[in-house]
């Protein structure tokens, strides 16, 4: 069940950025509101999308596409190294005071003890459902790159890669669960509770991390969180529609055909340095064993 036969190649990409050069856990315009929302945000990704890889493997043996079962592992493979990069951006937050590495933690020990034990139906259609979240996050950000402007360098780098990787691979938790389960209402009422999961999860992980750092946010932080969120490229404002989009029958991601925001990545972000960097660090490793 595709939207079309077009879809981009689904291949991980090996990427390193210089999080090292982090010397701030405010790192978004020296805002501690806004950092502490991206930097909640990237704790929840090396669990979460460990639990996304978990729950489409289980269903890998039920497709009988081949054309699928490549995209499934490119989105393995894709999911995997979004996990890593994001397992480091973590550490670095949490030597600067926002410990992110906690909340990863917190969140893997909630998916161990609510989501692992639920049927594989819920497990894949949540996996669906928050794909499709981040999915029009991605392009947004990409449609929308000025609003990181100014964002440190590095972590730009990493939302500019994550969120092509996300467009790419965006239908294949959903065309395995529409392959095999085929139920789609089910799919709608399953967004409802990964929306108010996810907004409950990275709300209550931003105040921590500003608790933590006993950090009051000042007005000044308030006003720019809020219009970057709700301002007329804000993120909430901005996807709308596209989330409105899921609830509509017959719907289907590549619905919002988006490929063009994966040559855009290609030709104005990307920084070949990033690549030159974790080769470097291979040849290291290659020399030393």
């Amino acid at each position: 069940m595709t939207a079309t036969a077009d879809h981009p190649a689904i291949k991980p990409r090996h990427m390193s950025m210089p999080f090292e050069q982090l010397d701030t856990p405010y790192f978004f315009d020296n805002n501690a509101l806004l950092s502490a929302f991206f930097a909640a945000l990237s704790s929840t990704f090396p669990a979460g999308e460990g639990e996304f890889i978990a729950s489409v493997r289980q269903y890998r043996d039920k497709i009988k596409s081949p054309k699928l079962k490549e995209e499934i592992r490119g989105f393995i493979g894709q999911e995997g190294h979004h996990s890593r990069q994001h397992e480091r951006v973590n550490e670095a937050l949490r030597e600067l005071g926002f410990d992110a590495v906690a909340l990863d933690n917190d969140l893997g020990n909630y998916i161990q003890k609510h989501v692992v034990n639920r049927s594989d139906k819920f497990r894949l259609a949540m996996t669906v459902c928050m794909e499709h979240l981040t999915a029009i996050l991605a392009e947004h950000l990409l449609t929308y790159p000025e609003t990181l402007e100014n964002l440190a360098p590095s972590v730009q780098d990493l939302l500019y890669w994550h969120a092509v990787e996300e467009i790419e691979h965006k239908s294949v938790a959903f065309d395995t669960f529409m392959s095999t389960e085929g139920d789609q209402k089910y799919l709608r009422w399953c967004q409802v509770y990964a929306t108010l999961f996810f907004f409950h999860r990275i709300g209550w992980y931003t105040i921590k991390l500003l608790w933590w750092q006993r950090k009051m946010p000042s007005w000044k932080e308030f006003k720019g969180f809020w219009r970057f969120m709700t301002g007329k490229k804000g993120m909430f404002t901005g996807v709308t529609k596209n989330y409105l989009d899921w609830f509509k029958k017959g719907f289907h991601p590549w619905d919002h055909d988006n490929m063009d925001l994966i040559e855009r990545w290609k030709t104005e972000f990307y920084r070949e340095e990033q690549d030159m960097k974790l080769q470097k660090e291979k040849d290291k490793l290659k020399a030393a064993s």
